[in-house]
């Protein structure tokens, strides 16, 4: 029945005058294949996974998709993380960003996160961008501001360089320790100006989140809906606080967008007699 409702809601997409492109996502249920993925900084394929960053200090990783995607209109987002070879207390942490800077930007490594500045290090961080970090290391009160470690924060400047600083924080909460050694589901869902976190199923944060008003996104030629590049960063901590970022799947799916009233009332009828036939 999935399938059939996703067809039907790109069938009323099309009608509506929505191109198929406008309907781009993707699910990756492992990175056997890397097709369509820009890895970027220490990012490398290993075997059916993601090694966005090895376990060496001061690292920083990312892994872009080469489209860009519809994000203001809501999209639905899941990826399995697992951190390895663990060093010290670890450190320090990935970040599913949403950015329309450039196709394989980069940001600073350490509490960076691979998205963000450093003032530490002197690194810049990726402007025009908000990310949602699981930082699993507390930089506070030495370098700037920070919740503590095991936490989760939407982090965004607008158009300017993002930072990791609390100052810049839309909303954190805290999380148990994913650094622990076993797989964990990060779900980030956005529906109507609400970003929404799960990890392992469990609701973690909830916020309002205005990601057209936010930032300056590319508008879809057909309708408008605003797109921009998606990407999970990583970054190590120094000696001896590092850790493995592995990324084992990720899925990514946008809203389509609603048809017109009349378009709806024309395609309901045909609509509802195919998905009969299919049973």
């Amino acid at each position: 029945m999935k399938n059939v409702t996703r067809s039907m809601m790109i069938v009323v997409a099309a009608a509506a005058g929505v191109s198929s492109s406008a309907l781009a996502d993707f699910n990756y249920v492992d990175f056997s294949s890397t097709s369509g993925l820009n890895l970027v900084g220490v990012a490398t394929q290993s075997s059916n996974r993601l090694l966005v960053t090895p376990s060496v200090r001061s690292s920083a990783g990312a892994v872009w998709h080469g489209m860009q995607q519809r994000v203001s209109g809501g999209f639905d987002t899941t990826m399995v993380i697992k951190i390895e070879d663990k060093f010290g207390g670890g450190a320090d942490g990935m970040a599913l960003v949403i950015q329309n800077s450039a196709p394989t930007p980069i940001g600073a490594g350490g509490g960076g996160i691979g998205y963000g500045e450093n003032p530490v290090f002197g690194t810049p961080g990726i402007a025009n961008s908000l990310a949602v970090e699981f930082d699993m290391w507390n930089n506070s009160p030495k370098d700037w501001s920070d919740p503590g470690n095991n936490h989760v924060s939407i982090q965004s400047r607008g158009t300017l360089q993002n930072n990791p600083d609390a100052a810049y924080s839309l909303g954190a909460a805290a999380t148990g320790d994913l650094s622990d050694g076993s797989s964990h589901t990060l779900r980030v869902r956005y529906v109507g100006g609400v970003m929404s976190i799960f990890i392992d199923g469990n609701l973690t944060l909830q916020t309002s989140v205005n990601l057209a008003g936010l930032l300056a996104l590319n508008p879809d030629s057909a309708d408008g809906v605003g797109q921009a590049w998606v990407g999970i960063t990583a970054a190590t901590g120094g000696n001896p606080d590092r850790q493995a970022h592995v990324l084992e799947s990720w899925r990514f799916e946008g809203t389509p967008p609603i048809p017109t009233p009349a378009a709806a009332g024309l395609l309901v009828p045909a609509l509802l007699m195919g998905a009969r036939r299919r049973r």
